[in-house]
């Protein structure tokens, strides 16, 4: 069947980049986009996009890249804001824009090569367009996704942290920057950046409790089209919060509403003729700047799948099978992410330096090696103030708790009063109530992960490990191989055993290692 009309529900970046590409790739296929509000009622303030993005958007599309790029502002580098200390980590560059020029710039390109755009045209939830494809982008809430949740099969998980995505006047210069405080009520947290428009990007994330007992709770204005969103009270209460971090500018909202990060997925992209795109098919934590990134390889792909495979249904089989293997990777990179970011104040104990590379190492993608490569300075620092010399593994530093007094890091698991636990073998557990351990006065922990899994399961093992680090107060060792010390060490390029445990007791996760 060819395809001579498509239908796109939802004028994001994913809606309108799509319709774009599948004009450019099937020009004579009649593409319409519908978008129930209006062109001036933008939500959101930036998005960042890594240099991977942007290339393969310039790959695809050379014209709309030279666009992107020309609007959007160069980061580099990202400064950690402590109640005790600043740091800075150089090496983590990406390009800042402002949402509402991204959305100009894709609704332009797209009408650029015919298709059209049609805002304040609202369609049905359930009415499934008359077209040979409906694409449905229309975000996180879908709710022409719901209308037919049994066919795509659709789950949705909600976070424990609340957030609110705002924006600040502040000059926050040309760096990401991330500022942690204390307040009478509890932790809070604010995600900074700048893009090429006047101003920034603010996103405030705090626990369940704090924005309770801040009054943040019920703190919403209702506004002219009976969405309730952050009042200007609350918006002054937060820019006290952060006036050191900002020079004092304060911040504002645009429909800024508080919310938990949801957690799409769907078991199947396609049904009938409908097809889900961007957020309507899977989320990944904002902390990992996925959202934009994904929408727009989305676009891409289903758009390159349409053109090859004149089956419909062959085409959306192709969409999905190129997409679910990246997807994938990002949600679960994004999962521990999101973990992270839900107790955080959990941490703010740790000396700087530890609480830095705690952060940086929160997912698996970032190793010792890339740390190395980014920022070899910050890794040497952290290695002095640890073990008191930047030239030897972490795990030949001494070793001092309460009465235990060890000259380093490597014990026997024959150790008395070593009490051994197994990490859980479900990784959807909260940082916020971990499952602990009971262990008795004087005794240190044992994590240990199901044997033969120790490398797979490295990062879930001393996440439960810091878990429970944190929540008893005892030291925690951790299980690695006997000959753990036998592989590459910590100048190689890739990751070792050595690496990595290295970078886990630097980052406060563990204290000792139990080689067996």
């Amino acid at each position: 069947m060819d395809v001579r009309h498509v239908v796109i529900v939802g004028a994001g970046p994913a809606g309108l980049f799509a319709a774009r590409m599948v004009r450019l790739l099937l020009p004579a296929a009649a593409v319409e986009v519908f978008e129930r509000a209006g062109p001036d009622e933008v939500s959101g303030f930036g998005v960042t996009l890594s240099a991977r993005t942007l290339g393969g958007i310039a790959e695809a599309d050379p014209d709309t890249h030279r666009r992107i790029a020309a609007a959007s502002l160069p980061l580099s580098g990202i400064e950690i804001a402590l109640p005790s200390a600043t740091l800075r980590y150089d090496g983590f560059e990406v390009a800042s824009i402002s949402r509402s020029t991204l959305l100009a710039i894709l609704r332009e390109q797209a009408e650029a090569v015919g298709a059209r755009v049609r805002y304040r045209a609202a369609v049905p939830p359930g009415a499934v367009p008359a077209a040979d494809v409906a694409v449905f982008a229309d975000g996180a809430a879908s709710a022409h996704r719901g209308a037919r949740a049994a066919g795509f099969g659709t789950t949705a998980r909600a976070g424990a942290a609340r957030f609110v995505w705002l924006g600040t006047p502040a000059d926050l210069g040309g760096r990401t920057s991330f500022a942690f405080v204390r307040t009478p009520h509890g932790p809070m947290a604010a995600h900074c950046y700048p893009h090429a428009d006047a101003g920034g990007t603010v996103v405030v994330e705090t626990d369940e409790a704090t924005w309770r007992a801040a009054g943040l709770a019920g703190a919403e204005t209702v506004g002219a089209t009976g969405a309730e969103t952050v009042g200007e009270a609350a918006l002054a209460r937060l820019g006290d919060v952060f006036a050191d971090h900002l020079g004092g500018a304060g911040l504002v909202g645009a429909r800024s509403r508080w919310g938990r990060f949801t957690v799409v997925a769907n078991r199947s992209w396609s049904a009938g003729n409908a097809v889900l795109l961007g957020d309507a098919a899977h989320t990944a934590h904002f902390t990992v700047g996925s959202g934009t990134k994904l929408a727009l390889e989305d676009a891409m792909a289903l758009a390159t799948a349409l053109a090859a495979h004149p089956d419909r249904a062959e085409a959306f089989r192709a969409y999905e099978e190129a997409r679910r293997g990246p997807v994938t990777r990002t949600q679960r990179l994004a999962a521990p992410s999101m973990r992270w970011w839900e107790s955080y104040g959990r941490r703010l104990h740790l000396p700087p330096e530890e609480f830095g590379l705690h952060f940086l190492t929160r997912t698996p993608a970032m190793t010792y090696a890339a740390l190395r490569r980014r920022c070899p300075e910050r890794l040497a620092e952290a290695a002095v103030l640890f073990g008191g010399r930047a030239d030897r593994h972490a795990a030949e530093a001494p070793f001092e708790h309460g009465s235990i007094r060890l000259p380093h890091r490597v014990v026997s698991e024959a150790v008395p009063r070593l009490v051994e636990v197994p990490c859980p073998a479900d990784p959807d557990w909260s940082e916020l109530d971990p499952p602990l351990p009971k262990v008795e006065d004087g005794c240190a922990v044992l994590v240990r992960a199901e044997e033969g899994r120790e490398w797979e399961r490295w990062h879930e093992t001393v996440r439960y490990a810091g878990a429970v680090r944190a929540g008893t107060g005892r030291p925690v060792a951790v299980r690695v191989p006997a000959d753990w010390r036998d592989g590459p060490g910590l100048d190689a390029d890739g990751d070792s055993w050595q690496a990595r445990v290295h970078l886990a007791l630097l980052s406060g996760r563990i204290d000792l290692v139990a080689a067996r």
